[in-house]
């Protein structure tokens, strides 16, 4: 978990230098800057979202997990809210409930200390949640590109992603995208995450797993209508 907390304050370090910003904008509404956080855009500070996403990642890949041959399912429930609203950037705080992760897993031989291990093939059931995320957009015009990352864990039914490691696991997941805003308050969005999965050596094993998900989402913004 150390090296994912590590990687998230990397990533979003950048991010949350916005956050003077927004503090001098309020403190001095004179200034010719203050009109910013009030532009007009489907976002703006205060604002909250609701939605769904699901992703699928076909295969997965060696960065720092080892795990191959592995392909995850992810359905998620989200929520949002606008931390800062600027021409150049909007600053989302994230958080998400994952109610289905599937793993899919084929057969597989392991040598482990001279002893032959078989995972067998299989699709395991997991849950969990990413309560710590955020998400920077880019621009103020209904179609927003964007980046962003999140740090939570998973459940599953069975260890994860091979006999002698854990249930439990965390994970991390780094993305971009872009978000579709429509008049009707309404919001599409098309991504792909890195997403990695590992239980941080709490185990005896910790192959840990690098997946590629390609998502889409829908959310809806109470009161935004234009």
């Amino acid at each position: 978990m150390r090296y994912a907390l590590l990687f998230a304050a990397v990533f979003l370090a950048p991010l949350l230098s916005e956050f003077p910003l927004a503090k001098a904008q309020d403190s001095s509404t004179s200034s010719p800057t203050s009109h910013l956080d009030t532009a007009e855009g489907p976002l703006r500070r205060g604002s909250n979202e609701f939605g769904v996403w699901s992703g699928f990642s076909p295969f997965s890949f060696k960065f720092k997990g080892v795990t191959e041959d592995r392909k995850l399912f992810l359905l998620n429930v989200q929520y949002a809210r606008t931390l800062l609203a600027t021409h150049p950037l909007t600053l989302k705080y994230t958080a998400e409930i994952v109610p289905v992760a599937l793993e899919f897993q084929p057969t597989q031989l392991y040598l482990v200390n001279g002893t032959l291990l078989v995972n067998p093939a299989g699709t395991i059931y997991g849950g969990g949640a990413s309560p710590i995320g955020f998400q920077g957009n880019f621009g103020r015009k209904s179609i927003q590109p964007f980046a962003n990352g999140s740090v939570g864990f998973l459940y599953f039914s069975q260890q994860v992603p091979i006999i002698g490691s854990s249930q439990f696991n965390y994970t991390i997941t780094i993305g971009a995208g872009a978000q579709f805003f429509r008049r009707s308050g309404h919001s599409f969005t098309l991504g792909w995450k890195y997403h990695h999965l590992s239980n941080d050596y709490q185990a005896t094993l910790n192959p840990g797993i690098d997946s590629s998900v390609f998502y889409a989402g829908f959310s809806i913004l109470p009161g935004s209508r234009r």
